[in-house]
């Protein structure tokens, strides 16, 4: 219910007003905002996130470094977290009698927590005052102090409370893996370090599809937050991310229509309409690039099938040098017994391997992987899930297809090549 974490004010207020501080508290002087969380899959607001200002409407009383300030007495940081709490549940409830599904996310502040008794009732109180009930509620903990016990701990219990839970402002060089196992929270929210187009790097996108998977689970939904953009909105889309919320969905809109849910929805339909173009166009290029690939795999089998099993080792070699695409290439007999060396391209500097380990010897058994027992089952062939190559360092996959040579033996070709994806 404060400030977002990447909003927080800068601490450069050297001595704190606790007398200002204390008379925004007396009178209650706190104005509420809210950011919407989107749903662009549904084209829905699934929440808001309400964050806090001392003063009314678009007027500041106190400087934020102020009335948030680390060196506030413990009494004080509580009792303007709690009025936070209260303001924004109150200017929530309206919006909760009418949207029963809508979320509220409130921040936790970890500085309180050692200052609250571990019995206290006063947010279960609160929320119960205004008629919303807790599991509407997400009690946001900041990912950088979730190993901190008293912040676990509180998040566990109101966990069992039926709150729910979320981690706030994960960055791309967290460790969130381990908070992500311990808490198991409901929603993550991923910043900008994930996507933003000055940042993206292979290292992101990467990491953003490392805590979509972790996400998965645990159950948890991720929450992209800081969108700016239509470009940014898009790109996380493509990613697999459709909870979003930023500046984007609030900068074009009238925040005085006084039904903050009807708010947004035409940028969310524009947007959905915009991905949904894009997302089609995606998918017709690489069925294009699979159609490519899998045209260059019927070849080198068609080649195959021309020859004795003395030429295949080196027809491998040869296929290497004359197949820009083929990164290397294998051939294992019916059993899944390697028949050939594993011809490939010349390594990238530094990634040499050794041949056993990557299994480029004659006689290395392959029958327990999926590109030889899934073709046993009755494919007509297979594609992995794509991988970091061992001689380029590149995106790709391995391709296997069965095929019958010239003497009607069963053999199986094994050919790495650039993810068609």
């Amino acid at each position: 219910m404060l400030y977002q974490e990447e909003e927080m004010p800068d601490q450069s207020v050297k001595q704190v007003d606790e007398a200002v501080v204390r008379e925004v508290i007396d009178s209650k002087n706190i104005h509420t905002y809210f950011q919407p969380v989107v749903s662009i899959s549904t084209k829905s607001i699934v929440g808001f996130e309400a964050y806090s200002k001392g003063g009314g409407g678009d007027v500041c009383v106190i400087d934020p470094a102020q009335l948030f300030h680390s060196d506030l007495n413990p009494n004080l940081k509580v009792d303007v977290d709690r009025l936070c709490r209260e303001k924004a549940l109150g200017q929530f409830s309206p919006i909760h009698v009418n949207y029963k599904e809508m979320l509220l996310f409130l921040n936790i502040n970890p500085a309180i927590l050692a200052h609250v008794n571990i019995g206290s009732q006063v947010l279960q109180k609160q929320v119960a005052s205004m008629g919303i009930d807790v599991k509407n509620i997400v009690l946001e903990c900041p990912l950088g102090r979730v190993n901190n016990e008293e912040v676990l701990d509180f998040a566990c219990r109101y966990k069992e409370f039926g709150f729910r839970i979320g981690l706030d402002n994960c960055s791309v060089d967290d460790s969130f893996n381990p908070a992500i196992a311990s808490l198991k929270p409901d929603y993550i929210k991923v910043n900008r370090s994930f996507y933003a187009k000055d940042v993206r790097t292979d290292y992101s996108a990467t990491m953003l599809g490392s805590i979509i998977e972790a996400a998965d689970r645990v159950g948890a939904m991720v929450i992209a937050q800081g969108v700016e953009s239509e470009d940014d909105s898009i790109r996380l889309l493509t990613a697999g991310v459709h909870l979003q919320q930023g500046y984007y969905y609030t900068k074009d809109e009238d925040v005085t229509t006084g039904d903050p849910a009807k708010m947004f929805f035409q940028k969310i339909f524009a947007t959905y309409d915009k991905y949904k173009k894009v997302k089609r166009k995606l998918v017709r290029r690489k069925k294009e690039r699979f159609d490519m690939t899998f045209k260059t795999v019927n070849s080198l089998c068609s080649k195959f099938a021309n020859m004795t099993e003395d030429r295949f080792e080196a027809s491998c070699l040869s296929f290497v040098s004359r197949f820009p695409e083929v990164v290397s290439i294998f051939v294992l007999d019916e059993a899944g017994e390697q028949m050939t060396v594993r011809a490939h391209v010349k390594s990238a500097e530094g990634r040499e391997k050794s041949s056993k380990v990557l299994g480029m010897t004659k006689g290395v058994n392959h029958s327990v992987h999926d590109y030889v027992l899934y073709l046993d089952m009755g494919y007509e062939k297979f594609v992995t899930q794509p991988f970091t190559s061992h001689f380029t360092g590149a995106e790709v996959c391995i391709i296997s297809k069965p095929f019958y040579n010239c003497e009607g033996e069963r053999y199986i070709v094994c050919i790495e090549m650039p993810y068609p994806g």
